[in-house]
């Protein structure tokens, strides 16, 4: 009596679990399955006690399920697949919550050695767990640290890089070009009397003509050069792999382009130029970041004080 009261109560233990528990035998049959498993699975008791697990989840062969139980029957050690690794061993679907972007349960499972009196492993428990509210909260923590990343590399106005990231990012292209033998380019462009668009039609009207001005920079350029927002009406872009006769075509070709195109604001239509000093390793191999820049804002003076909307070389 005492031996069956004992049975009934592990059996309710087992099957309030909140995660799934089955045990099977030296030939992979089941030979305990409680209710989680029922429930998550859709096999009842009945339907699983005594068969083959292999001939349940024919999948589980290409999970190298079996391998690792045969490992814990003949080492008598634990094994584990873990999310990272195999996602979900079990093909049980998801809680169907808004913000769950799984389909697949995500799992954690434990295969567990269960001895005889002897102290030989007779049977595995495997143990599962669903982890796929720590994994949906993971991957969320991850896309916001990201996010933050990428907001302390971009000014908030332009949204290209701000003058941190863009200056940390030319002294690792140097670096490397300084290496390789290679020749980069670097410009400075400041916007021509910006000074009178904010004074004429306001500072939202400012914000926004730099805002279309850095998206017109950008689209003129190549897909592997990099814009920056050096400060106020001032911009810089990195010209990689770019000797100076290539890079006087790049900013040609911006400067035209913004020569040319009209700038809205509400009901006023207004022209904005720019001019541009640019320096090229190819001529100064040996210099460093300041002294690069030193150099692309001399050139920029020098195309202010010759009449603006003008490309001077270093």
């Amino acid at each position: 009596m005492a031996e069956q009261l004992g049975s009934d109560v592990y059996q309710q233990i087992i099957d309030s679990l909140s995660q799934g528990t089955f045990v099977l035998d030296r030939e992979m049959r089941v030979v305990l399955w409680n209710r989680w498993m029922e429930q998550h699975s859709g096999l009842s008791k009945a339907q699983v006690i005594g068969k083959d697990i292999g001939a349940l989840f024919p999948h589980l062969k290409a999970k190298a399920f079996f391998w690792k139980v045969n490992n814990v029957f003949t080492l008598g050690n634990f094994a584990f697949f873990s999310q990272e690794l195999h996602s979900s061993l079990f093909s049980f679907s998801a809680t169907s919550f808004l913000n769950n972007s799984f389909e697949t349960m995500q799992q954690s499972v434990i295969v567990a050695p269960i001895r005889s009196v002897g102290g030989q492993v007779d049977m595995v428990c495997v143990s599962i767990s669903d982890v796929t509210d720590a994994v949906i909260n993971r991957e969320r923590l991850k896309a916001s640290k990201k996010r933050l990343e990428e907001l302390s590399r971009i000014d908030h106005l332009t949204e290209v890089a701000n003058r941190r990231h863009f200056m940390e990012h030319l002294e690792q292209e140097l670096n490397r070009h300084a290496r390789q033998g290679k020749t980069l380019s670097l410009a400075i462009l400041d916007i021509d009397h910006f000074k009178n668009v904010n004074d004429e039609h306001g500072h939202l009207c400012g914000d926004k003509a730099l805002v279309d001005f850095a998206k017109l920079v950008s689209a003129s350029l190549r897909k592997y050069d990099m814009i920056g927002r050096y400060g106020g009406e001032e911009f810089c872009l990195l010209l990689p792999a770019t000797d100076m006769e290539a890079a006087m075509v790049v900013l040609e070709r911006v400067r035209s382009s913004l020569a040319n195109a009209v700038f809205q604001w509400e009901e006023v239509s207004f022209k904005m130029t720019a001019s541009m000093g640019v320096v090229s390793t190819e001529d100064h191999p040996d210099l460093g970041v300041d002294r690069l820049m030193r150099l692309a804002d001399e050139a920029l003076y020098h195309a202010k004080a010759s009449g603006r909307n003008k490309v001077m070389m270093a």
